[in-house]
C-alpha cells in the first residue's frame, strides 16, 4: 500500500511545477553521456533512464564530497556513518546493508566497487576533479556486469582544455582544514596533462574520529585525428579513527561518545590505468583500458586487529559500430570484461587467502525501428571462479564456480524533441563476494549467486528551461545475499541467501529555470521493499526508507555571485539486520543546507552551512547484542550544525 504521509507536499509541489509554467520554446535535450553505451554519446540512445549532474550544479551546490552531492538525488539513498563521507554507501532501488554490492560505482568507467564486503571508497574521489556525474536509474548488468543490480553511477573527471593552475585552501568545523592544487595544459602537438593533489585533515564530529587524507593524481594523454592514448596514476592515503555505533541511552547521554576508543583504519591505495581508443573508419571504433589497483589496509575493529590486502587487475576491450540502417543508424557495442583479484586477510579469526576470476562477454545493439522508435537489445555471459583457503573454514582449500547468461530488451519512443518514453526488461546477477563465503550458516557450503528480474517504465519531458522525469519499476530477486545476524552459530551472524524479495517504486524528478537566474529542483522517491516469501514474508527489508524527498533553489544573483539552498527529507528505516522488524527503528529526519559562491578576478570564495536548524539525528543504525542474547539498535549520530569556508585562485 502506498503511504505518502507527511511527504505528500513534496510530491504535490514537484508535480505542480509544469502546470505553472508558460509555453516554452522546444529545444533538443542532449548532454554528453558515456554510461548509456560505454562510449561518449550525445543524449541517451538506449532504453535507460539517466540523470546527469553537470559541473555548474556541482560548483553551485557547495558540496565538499561526492556523497554530499548525491544525497537527495532521485532514487538514491545515502547511508553515512560519520557524516564526512568516509564511510558512506550508496543505495539504489531499495537496498539496505548490502547496498555497496548492488549499486555499481564507476570513475571514468573504472570500477570502484570491491570484490569483498568493503564498500566503494567514495572518499578517494576529489570533487574538484569531477566534470559531471551520470546516474543510471535501474539494472544495467548486460552492459556493466556484476554489482549493477540497482543502478550505476559513473563519475566523469575533468579533461584538460588549456593551461590552468588552481590553488585552494579551506577550513571549517571540527578543526577541518583542506588544501588542494590542480595544474593542466594542452599542447599543440597533441599532448596534454593534468595533475591534482588534495589534503584533508580534521577531528570530525564524534570522539575517536580524527582523519588525515591525502590524494595525488596525474594523467598524460596524446590525441590525434583518429584516437587517443593515455596513462594515469593515483595514490591515496587515509588514516581514520572509527567511533562505531552507540545505543539509545548513550546517545541521550552524549551523542559524540564512542564505545571503541582504539578502533581505526589505515588504507594506502595505488591505482594505475593505461588505455586508449582508435577510430578504424567512420563506422568502427575500438577502445580498451587496463587497470591495476592495489590496496593495503590495517586497523582495529571492535578491539580486534586485522591486516587486509586487495590486488585487482582488470582489462576491458570493446568495439562500437555505427552502421547505416533503415534510414538511420544501427549501433552495436560488444566487449570483454576481465577482472582478476588476489585477496588476503589476517585477523583474530585466522587467515584468508583467495583468488577470484570474473570474465564476461557482452553485446548490445540499438536498432532504429522508425524515425522515433528504437529497440535496445543485449546479452551478457559471465563466468565466475573463486579459489579460497580459510584457516577457520576451508583449511584444505575450496573452489567455487558459476556462470550467468542474462538478456535485456527495451523500447524507446520519442515522438518529438520534448518527450521520451522508455520500457525496459533486464535480468541481473551478483556473484558472492570473496569474503562472503567464509562465514555462512552451519551446514552451508558456499552461497548461491543472486539473480533477479527488473521491469521499468520512464517518461522524460525536456525543454529550454524545464525538465521532468517519472520512473516506475519492479525488481524481484532470488537468493539475495546479505548478512543475517541471527543465522550464525552462537549469535555471531552469517552471510546467507535470503528468501525471495520484491521492490516496487517510483522516482519523480523535476527542475525549472525562472528568469534565467533561479533554478528550482526537486525529487520524490518511494520504494516498497519487502520479503516476498519465507518466515519474514511481508516484512520490510531492513535499512530502506519508503519515502525520500528533496528540493533546492539555485539563485545566480549576479554573474559571479550564487546562492544555493536545499532541504532533504527521508522517512524512517528499519535498523540494519532487523529482519523481524522488531527492534527500535531509525527515525526519519529533514535537514536544510545553505551555500554561496563568489568569483572575482580569478578568486573563488565559497561558504557552506550544513544542518542549518541544528537537527540531532542519525543517518545509520544496526542491530547488535547488548549483551548477548539481548538485541538492541545501535546508532551512528550525524553532525549537528557545521560550516566550511574556502578560498581559491586560478591562473590561466
Amino acid at each position: 500500500m502506498l503511504r505518502i504521509s507527511s511527504y505528500s507536499y513534496f510530491l504535490l509541489l514537484l508535480i505542480s511545477i509544469p502546470f505553472c509554467l508558460p509555453a516554452d520554446e522546444i529545444k533538443e535535450y542532449g548532454e554528453m553521456v558515456v554510461s548509456a553505451t560505454r562510449w561518449e554519446t550525445i543524449g541517451t540512445p538506449t532504453a535507460s533512464s539517466i540523470s546527469v549532474i553537470n559541473s555548474e550544479e556541482i560548483k553551485n551546490s557547495g558540496a565538499r564530497s561526492v556523497v554530499d552531492l548525491l544525497r537527495g538525488r532521485g532514487g538514491i539513498q545515502v547511508n553515512d556513518q560519520y557524516g564526512d563521507g568516509s564511510r558512506a554507501t550508496i543505495s539504489m532501488r531499495g537496498f539496505g546493508a548490502n547496498a555497496q554490492s548492488n549499486s555499481l560505482i564507476l570513475v571514468d568507467g573504472r570500477r570502484l566497487n570491491n570484490t569483498d564486503l568493503a564498500a566503494p571508497s567514495l572518499s578517494t574521489i576529489s570533487l574538484k576533479d569531477v566534470e559531471r556525474i551520470e546516474i543510471i536509474q535501474g539494472s544495467s548488468a548486460v552492459l556493466f556486469g556484476d554489482h549493477a543490480v540497482g543502478g550505476v553511477i559513473n563519475i566523469v573527471t575533468r579533461q584538460p582544455e588549456a593551461f590552468r593552475v588552481k590553488l585552494e585552501a579551506g577550513m571549517g568545523s571540527y578543526s577541518t582544514q583542506t588544501q588542494t592544487a590542480h595544474v593542466q595544459n594542452v599542447f599543440s602537438n597533441g599532448f596534454s596533462f593534468r595533475g591534482s593533489y588534495q589534503r584533508v585533515e580534521g577531528d570530525n564530529y564524534r570522539d575517536n574520529n580524527e582523519k588525515l587524507y591525502l590524494n595525488g593524481f596525474g594523467t598524460i594523454a596524446y590525441d590525434w585525428h583518429a584516437g587517443q592514448i593515455f596513462f594515469e596514476h593515483q595514490d591515496i592515503s587515509e588514516d581514520i579513527n572509527l567511533p562505531g555505533a552507540i545505543f539509545a541511552n548513550q546517545v541521550a547521554t552524549n551523542r559524540k561518545q564512542t564505545r571503541f576508543p582504539n578502533d581505526y583504519n589505515s588504507t594506502n591505495t595505488g591505482i594505475t590505468r593505461v588505455g586508449g581508443r582508435y577510430d578504424i573508419n567512420n563506422i568502427w571504433q575500438v577502445a580498451a583500458e587496463f587497470t591495476n589497483r592495489r590496496a593495503n589496509i590495517n586497523g582495529n575493529i571492535s578491539g580486534r586487529a586485522f591486516v587486509q590486502d586487495r590486488h585487482n587487475r582488470s582489462f576491458n576491450p570493446r568495439v562500437r559500430g555505427r552502421i547505416p540502417f533503415n534510414g538511420s543508424r544501427l549501433d552495436i557495442i560488444a566487449g570483454f570484461d576481465l577482472e582478476n583479484v588476489d585477496y588476503g586477510l589476517t585477523s583474530a579469526f585466522g587467515v584468508t587467502d583467495s583468488q577470484e576470476f570474473i570474465h564476461s562477454l557482452y553485446l548490445q545493439s540499438i536498432i532504429p525501428i522508425s524515425n522515433n522508435i528504437s529497440l535496445t537489445a543485449g546479452l551478457r555471459h559471465a563466468w565466475h571462479k573463486e579459489e579460497i583457503i580459510v584457516s577457520f573454514g576451508f583449511a584444505n582449500g575450496a573452489v567455487f564456480k558459476d556462470e550467468q547468461f542474462i538478456p535485456t530488451i527495451g523500447l524507446t519512443y520519442k515522438p518529438n524533441e520534448n518527450w521520451r518514453f522508455n520500457l525496459k526488461y533486464e535480468e541481473n546477477y551478483r556473484f558472492p563476494l570473496i569474503d562472503e563465503g567464509t562465514n555462512v550458516p552451519t551446514g552451508v557450503v558456499g552461497l548461491n549467486t543472486q539473480s533477479g528480474e527488473s521491469y521499468e517504465a520512464s517518461i522524460d519531458w525536456n525543454s529550454t528551461n524545464y525538465a521532468s522525469k517519472l520512473v516506475l519499476y519492479h525488481l524481484a530477486l532470488v537468493n539475495e545475499i546479505d548478512f543475517d545476524p541471527t543465522a550464525g552459530a552462537f549469535g555471531g551472524g552469517a552471510n546467507t541467501n535470503l528468501d525471495p524479495t520484491d521492490r516496487n517504486g517510483l522516482i519523480f524528478e523535476s527542475s525549472v529555470t525562472l528568469l534565467d537566474s533561479i533554478t528550482l529542483r526537486g525529487q520524490y522517491s518511494y520504494v516498497d521493499a519487502v520479503f516476498d516469501k519465507g518466515s519474514n514474508a511481508g516484512n520490510l527489508i531492513p535499512f530502506v526508507a519508503e519515502h525520500q524527498a528533496s528540493i533546492s533553489v539555485d539563485y545566480e544573483m549576479l554573474n559571479d555571485l550564487n546562492f544555493y539552498v536545499e532541504v532533504q527529507a527521508i522517512g524512517e528505516r528499519v535498523a540494519s539486520g532487523d529482519y523481524a522488524n522488531s527492534a527500535a527503528r531509525l527515525p526519519g529526519y529533514a535537514v536544510a543546507n545553505l551555500s554561496a559562491n563568489y568569483d572575482y578576478n580569478g578568486f573563488n570564495f565559497s561558504a557552506r552551512l550544513n544542518n542549518v536548524l541544528d537537527k540531532e539525528y542519525s543517518d545509520n543504525a544496526a542491530t547488535a547484542f547488548n549483551p548477548f542474547p539481548t538485541v538492541e539498535t545501535g546508532f551512528y549520530p550525524a553532525p549537528e550544525r557545521n560550516f566550511f569556508l574556502s578560498i581559491g585562485y586560478t591562473f590561466d
